[in-house]
């Protein structure tokens, strides 16, 4: 089938080449399939570049073309159909995911970017059903897939996006666990609830990026995609395409697999869980620092240690910005 032209997905990748194969992979059989397709590689150590160089080679071909971070301004995004771009380092799911955006954004026809987590694969028509979703409002900046557990495919971990508890500063995944068969067909309901979307699936409407700006890179992991949505409040609608069905090994892209958490990613969840409380929920900082200390007694009443005391130094790490919104 004929590619969606104007639409363009951008994948990140660290450490973890063979899932963002199969994320490609599964593009390039979609139907349509995005016009375009960036991968970002985020300073990877296990050799992703030259595998994932060799492989797509093998799919593509020509359509291949290489570059890096410092070249992205200077780049002409139309030569090729399939970029892997080198970011250098390890930029943080915002930082990656943004060189991926700016270069995409360099094809001034491009109308659409599908964010997506390499730790994904797409149903064929996922891409249609959203961008269907979207041209139905045109007040539409960002969609979201059904998000189903790549293990169990009965199985929803989200009706694309999530809800947001201001007295606590925690998220809440809208529809998880719910069976497959069992989604609903509107989505108005969902969408009332939506704080932000999940960000392994967004699909953004050039326009938002344009307007909204870049997502913020200073939370390095975890609350990037509901700051996006708060600081684009009352300008852009989110939404959730039902049909758009996008399959996740969740945790497998920023290695928090591990059960309740690696330490890493639980530093940085509660540092961000205050931090965008502070940016855009201030009045409820006492509730949500003490929310967060009381999860984190109960991991270490759990004798998860190591967890508890990465948790702890997230939360009390006091490098807040200035100003709300900042």
């Amino acid at each position: 089938m004929t590619p969606a032209p104007h639409c363009t997905a951008v994948v990140l990748n660290w450490n973890g080449w063979r899932d963002t194969l199969a994320c490609v992979l599964s593009l390039l059989r979609a139907a349509p399939a995005p016009g375009r397709i960036i991968v970002c590689d985020n300073g990877s150590t296990d050799g992703s570049l030259p595998q994932l160089e060799a492989a797509l080679r093998l799919a593509v071909g020509a359509g291949l073309q290489c570059t890096d971070r410092a070249a992205v301004d200077a780049t002409d995004v139309t030569a090729a159909s399939l970029w892997l771009l080198s970011n250098g380092a390890n930029l943080g799911y915002a930082g990656g995911n943004n060189v991926g955006l700016r270069l995409a954004l360099r094809d001034p026809g491009c109308t659409h970017v599908w964010i997506l987590n390499n730790d994904t694969e797409v149903a064929p028509d996922a891409l249609a059903q959203a961008l269907a979703r979207m041209a139905a409002q045109p007040a539409i900046g960002l969609c979201g897939s059904t998000l189903v557990y790549a293990h169990d495919r009965r199985t929803v971990q989200a009706f694309g996006g999530s809800a947001y508890a201001r007295w606590t500063g925690r998220t809440r995944h809208l529809g998880a666990s719910s069976r497959l068969a069992d989604v609903p067909s509107e989505p108005a309901e969902v969408e009332a609830q939506m704080a932000c979307l999940v960000g392994a699936a967004m699909l953004a409407r050039r326009a938002w990026i344009e307007t909204v700006g870049p997502m913020h890179e200073d939370y390095f992991l975890y609350f990037e995609e509901i700051d996006w949505a708060a600081r684009a409040a009352g300008r852009f609608g989110l939404a959730w395409a039902p049909r758009s069905i996008v399959y996740h090994k969740e945790g497998a892209s920023a290695g928090t697999a591990a059960r309740g958490g690696s330490p890493s990613s639980l530093y940085y969840l509660f540092r961000n869980r205050l931090r965008f409380a502070w940016r855009f929920h201030r009045l409820y900082m006492p509730t949500v620092l003490v929310s967060a200390l009381w999860d984190i007694v109960k991991l270490a009443l759990r004798a998860r240690w190591s967890q508890a005391a990465a948790a702890l130094r997230g939360a009390l790490q006091l490098s807040l910005p200035a100003t709300p919104g900042a």
